[in-house]
């Protein structure tokens, strides 16, 4: 193993020696593009990060929609006197004169 080692080290020694300095900053430069196009103000990892929030956005967009036309179906209903009139037996416990409301345990 240690042999291994040796020789890698000594061949890379080799070839940093052999090659011209010119070379070397091309190759540092590339490197430093790549770094940049993908971990850059704009590079890849922000533009994946930004695709998973848009795909976030647009499934909340559906949920809304969703809710809204809901709402809007609540609203049309709540125009209906017969309606409103449920509504406020229910919810607010009201009884028109003559009436007695029981209520009855819930089931668990």
């Amino acid at each position: 193993m240690r042999f291994k080692i040796k020789s890698i080290s000594f061949f890379l020694s080799q070839i940093f020696r052999s090659l011209p300095l010119s070379t070397w900053l091309a190759v540092a430069g590339l490197v430093l593009f790549l770094w940049l196009w993908v971990f850059g103000h704009q590079g890849l990892y922000q533009m994946e990060q930004i695709v998973r929030m848009k795909r976030q956005l647009l499934e909340q967009k559906v949920q809304l929609e969703a809710e809204k036309k809901e709402l809007e179906g609540e609203l049309k209903r709540l125009d209906d006197p017969r309606y409103l009139k449920h509504l406020i037996h229910k919810d607010l416990g009201y009884v028109e004169s003559g009436e007695v409301m029981i209520k009855l345990p819930a089931k668990k």
